[in-house]
């Protein structure tokens, strides 16, 4: 069940949060659909302090009149981190919200620990972002069968990603994050479903051939959102690395195929 949200106020203006668990910190940055409570975050709550920010505009929110970029977004974040988690924690980034964690760990890097990228999109091509909604979601899921059944309104999704422009997210290669990837130092986890039609596997290939510690882990029979199509895969791999650093790279059987 999802927590009811909180607010705090930055330099820029009101962000409202989420907070579940205690333990270590972990912040959750959502996709461009806005935040979905899935398995996966109730599972993670478990056993970390889970926050998870709505980025301005996104859920009904506000927009914050200066910040107007992902670099700008990261900024935002690495602000919330100093206001609300007071310390250094591990940060998870899924889809769109993975743009945003590399910025924070290229602009804040004593923000961050951990850093695990879902179906991170940052070298999407062009033309990956299709406008019709039902177009969306065959995309996104596998088994929308799955789906949490207080999932959020279509219309809100779509609105949700009406903000994407705003703050530049990418329809192409990131070049001036591409440039900086290089100089991040955390231990990375990219996870990457093999059936994920929106982000094609070329994309995060080149992210891991530029991102010097980390790891590439293919999720089986998992489209784009990989937190709904398959949750129990995603955790065994997910809480492994965030408990283990290194040491979690063992033979996943059928949970996960081709770790690099």
């Amino acid at each position: 069940m999802q927590p009811l949200p909180r607010k705090v106020s930055l330099s820029t203006g009101e962000l409202t949060y989420f907070v579940a668990g205690e333990g270590r910190p972990l912040l959750y940055l959502h996709p461009a659909g806005g935040v979905r409570w899935t398995r996966v975050l109730e599972e993670l709550a478990k056993s970390f302090a889970l926050h998870v920010p709505v980025v301005p505009g996104f859920d009904g929110t506000g927009v914050h009149g200066g910040v107007k970029s992902m670099q700008g977004l990261a900024k935002l974040v690495g602000e919330f981190i100093d206001e609300v988690i007071g310390c250094p924690c591990d940060v998870m980034g899924c889809s769109f919200g993975g743009c945003v964690a590399l910025w924070l760990a290229a602009e804040r890097p004593d923000r961050v620990d951990h850093l695990v990228l879902e179906c991170p999109a940052v070298f999407r091509p062009k033309g990956s972002r299709p406008a019709d909604a039902e177009a969306q979601r065959k995309l996104l899921f596998l088994h929308p069968e799955k789906l949490p059944p207080e999932s959020k309104p279509v219309e809100l999704e779509a609105a949700n990603r009406r903000m994407l422009p705003h703050y530049r997210a990418p329809d192409d290669p990131d070049a001036e994050l591409l440039a900086k990837i290089a100089s991040i130092d955390k231990l990375a986890l990219i996870l990457h479903g093999t059936a994920d039609r929106m982000i094609p596997k070329e994309s995060v290939q080149l992210l891991k051939s530029r991102l010097p510690h980390s790891y590439l882990v293919y999720v089986w029979d998992a489209a784009h959102a990989i937190e709904v199509d398959q949750p129990e895969r995603m955790l065994a791999v997910l809480e492994s690395f965030l408990e283990r650093s290194e040491g979690f790279m063992v033979n996943w059987g059928t949970l996960a195929v081709n770790p690099g």
